[in-house]
């Protein structure tokens, strides 16, 4: 009898301590979503709307380990305009990619402001407008 309880006694069953659980996904779940703006709201914001699809991405410089994109229109039609004149083509910079493929045909149209950040950039591109943040891309 002895014999027989022995072994089960000394059976331990493992128990997984809390102080070795690591969240691995603790600052996606603390981020919130940005909210994007609507159309009116992104016309309202901008100095400039323009609706192309001759637009091409020209360089994409990385800034403290952040992606900046530069993109070039050559052409496009003008539904917002408050600065007097503005000839094709123009490079304008944005913090977030527009989702411009080189086999898109259909047109879309970008909310541009005046440039806040990136100096160095600006002068080095000749970037004339910024994307406007948080506008929708159509």
């Amino acid at each position: 009898m002895i014999i027989l309880s022995l072994p089960l006694s000394c059976k331990k069953d493992y128990e997984r301590p809390d102080h070795y659980s690591l969240d691995l996904f603790r600052n996606e779940r603390n981020e919130q979503q940005k909210r994007i703006l609507t159309a009116e709201e992104a016309n309202e914001k901008s100095l400039l709307v323009i609706k192309s699809d001759k637009t091409e991405l020209v360089s994409t410089p990385k800034i403290n380990n952040k992606l900046v994109y530069i993109y070039k229109i050559k052409d496009g039609k003008i539904t917002k305009k408050t600065s007097d004149s503005l000839s094709f083509p123009i490079r304008i910079i944005s913090d977030y990619d527009l989702k411009i493929s080189k086999g898109k045909t259909d047109s879309t149209t970008i909310y541009l402001m005046a440039p806040r950040s990136y100096k160095l950039l600006i002068t080095e591109f000749d970037v004339s407008f910024q994307a406007l943040p948080a506008a929708p891309t159509l």
